[in-house]
């Protein structure tokens, strides 16, 4: 019942929300900046979504690439063309975000002509942490926790494959290398998931100056982190993924 009143309650914001997006298609204006998130999933790009549209000034469009939105390699001037439209007055920041292989190289090439866009690299420290993330959200359907779902989570251990373990935590780092690459000389911002959930004040400070917003809520944020227990509590095979990674680059990832 409470469940259902609170989507009840929310009705009115939503539809507000639709209204104000189809007015704004129509009569609003196109002088607003644009940036792009870009980065790994299960890097905190949500908390970092959710802290800068507390500034009430930005329009967030959010996996629009992924291949649950399109077929990847396809549509990519109709989907950017998005981020050009008009938008009601409140709004003078539009963003969206990108993962790494949301994009083609081609593709990736022609996001690179568009130099109006300023850029933010989310990266994890941990990528083992990021691994183990996204082996726990596949599991569990859940990709987002909030203060009433934190502890409804369904059975969230999980088994690491070691096989291939080296090379998946490589490709990521790849990934991030290859982003520094691209965008070297832009207007680009990293950021760390470990530094925002540990001083967020700080760091969306830094964001807010990066961005121009008026002002970002970090206790407005709704999103929680989702697997705070120790990686030896979340990876049932702890042991095997312990020897496969000591006296490797990325054994500082088991402490």
């Amino acid at each position: 019942m409470n469940a259902n009143m609170n989507k009840f309650r929310k009705l009115p914001q939503k539809l507000g929300k639709v209204i104000e997006y189809q007015i704004g298609s129509i009569v609003g204006h196109t002088n607003y900046s644009r940036f792009a998130i870009i980065g790994n999933a299960r890097t905190g790009s949500n908390f970092l979504m959710d802290g800068i549209m507390s500034s009430g000034s930005v329009y967030m469009f959010h996996e629009i690439f992924a291949d649950h939105n399109r077929k990847i390699g396809s549509d990519f001037d109709k989907i950017i063309s998005k981020l050009y439209r008009r938008k009601g007055k409140r709004i003078r920041h539009v963003g969206v975000k990108i993962f790494y292989y949301h994009l083609t190289n081609e593709e990736w090439t022609k996001l690179l002509t568009h130099d109006d866009f300023k850029l933010i690299h989310i990266v994890r420290q941990n990528r083992l942490r990021t691994i183990t993330s996204l082996e726990i959200a596949l599991k569990t359907d859940q990709w987002v926790a909030t203060p009433s779902s934190i502890n409804n989570n369904k059975e969230k251990t999980v088994r690491i494959n070691t096989t291939n373990l080296i090379k998946r935590i490589e490709k990521i780092h790849q990934e991030e290398i290859k982003t520094r690459e691209r965008f070297k000389g832009r207007s680009l911002l990293e950021v760390a998931y470990e530094n925002l959930i540990t001083n967020p004040n700080e760091e969306f400070k830094k964001i807010k100056n990066f961005l121009g917003l008026p002002y970002i809520k970090p206790n407005a944020i709704k999103y929680k982190k989702q697997n705070p227990e120790g990686l030896m509590e979340l990876i049932v095979n702890f042991e095997e993924v312990e020897q496969a990674l000591n006296g490797t680059p990325y054994e500082d990832y088991l402490k």
